[in-house]
């Protein structure tokens, strides 16, 4: 049941903080976010709102959860025509540049780190990294605050970044692109609407592979042995 935990935990952590999201969002009288991303979408100051939206929820653990995939969905359930190669670009870029910033924080606090962890507790940590490092990368493929999670454990355990920085460029082209083609399917068989559906599928899918890596963390225990 540990190595399920260790899995699938950091997973259901995000699904929950997007129910939450939902919540807030969808389920309350704060502010209509449809009405601002609708007022946002297809003017010239878009792809920056959706860079700052998108590098808010790629560092780790400053932020939280900021709706910034959310934003992206939105865009596209809202208004298709908007979902055009800017957008695109400036998500990706966001993601890549948020993990790089997750990453330096993390090597900034790495002394600090050192100090106060024991030496068994830092070997447990790297022995689990070794293990299940190349498959914690699927997380580049998922979401930006997964990706900022791996980046800043990556910073934390003083590993390199120039070898990891391919992987971050493709898992967030993939992130990014992945996200566009759901939703225009989506959204080219239900009409341009939103009504947290969206998120709701986002947590959904969060809980699934979470699922699927704490099962394969389970079956393989013997690698961190």
């Amino acid at each position: 049941m540990r190595q399920f935990l260790s899995g699938a935990l950091p997973f259901y952590v995000l699904a929950g903080l997007a129910m939450c999201m939902y919540l807030v969002l969808y389920k309350t009288d704060l502010f209509d976010l449809n009405a601002i991303v609708q007022s946002a979408t297809g003017s010239w100051w878009f792809p920056v709102f959706m860079f700052v939206c998108v590098l808010l929820e790629s560092i780790f653990p400053y932020f939280g959860y900021f709706p910034g995939t959310a934003l992206i969905l939105m865009s596209v359930a809202l208004n298709p025509k908007s979902a055009d190669l800017s957008v695109f670009a400036v998500a990706w870029l966001a993601i890549i540049v948020g993990a790089v910033l997750s990453y330096g924080q993390a090597r900034f606090f790495r002394p600090f780190l050192q100090r106060v962890a024991s030496k068994a507790a830092l070997s447990r940590c790297e022995q689990l990294f070794d293990a299940y490092g190349p498959y914690a990368r699927v997380a580049l493929f998922v979401h930006p605050n997964a990706c900022a999670m791996y980046f800043t454990a990556l910073g934390l355990l003083g590993r390199s970044l120039t070898r990891e920085l391919a992987y971050l460029s493709v898992g967030a082209a993939a992130a990014v692109g992945i996200l566009f083609v759901v939703v225009t399917r989506i959204v080219s068989s239900v009409g341009p609407t939103d009504d947290g559906e969206l998120q709701l599928l986002l947590a959904a899918a969060l809980v699934a592979i979470g699922t699927l890596v704490g099962l394969y963390a389970a079956w393989r225990p013997e690698r961190v042995a």
